[in-house]
């Protein structure tokens, strides 16, 4: 089993304000198939649909980095999967929850944890005291009693009004605004 408080190269540091972004339910319906020809929406609309809604969010708070929280990295790699994302997101992001050291077998180290411990793990291994995390959380992994997530619904993810005014608020407090 993989240790996940392993020190890691992060690009994070213990003061930095920090958003988890997960992709699946969050910038598009999380309905993603991996294909022979890659990674296909099998809803209606396409693959980061909802990328300039956080896009244009995160323009009023200009310190805050982006970790990746989705399967996609490890899928694809963290190059192929901040790729994804629109230049404005990429900029931001600066590290992820999962890293290439770790196995690649399912059901060993990583893969045998919840969304909620891998992030936790990077919160740990950064020294991070300032973040919050965007995800679906579908196996509802993230306990009562933390309050950093803003869980979007699988299907309409940040085309949400309501997540989109739940994401601001935490991202005011993160600020200490």
């Amino acid at each position: 089993m993989v240790d996940l408080y392993c020190p890691t190269s992060s690009q994070l540091t213990p003061n930095d304000r920090v958003l988890f972004l997960d992709f699946d339910g969050v910038l598009h319906p999380d309905d993603v198939y991996r294909t022979q020809s890659g990674l296909e929406l099998r809803a209606p609309g396409q693959l980061m649909m909802h990328a300039g809604i956080l896009v244009e969010i995160l323009e009023d708070f200009p310190p805050v980095k982006i970790s990746l929280s989705t399967s996609w990295v490890r899928i694809l790699g963290y190059r192929r999967a901040r790729a994804a994302l629109p230049l404005e997101l990429q900029a931001r992001t600066v590290s992820s929850t999962w890293h290439s050291r770790m196995p690649r077998a399912p059901f060993e180290g990583y893969d045998m944890h919840n969304r909620y411990q891998q992030i936790r793990a990077a919160v740990t291994r950064a020294g991070l005291t300032n973040w919050i995390a965007l995800d679906d959380d579908p196996f509802e992994s993230w306990p009562d009693h933390d309050r950093r997530l803003i869980r979007t619904d699988p299907d309409l993810g940040l085309s949400s009004a309501l997540t989109q005014e739940q994401l601001r608020v935490k991202l005011r407090a993160l600020m200490g605004m």
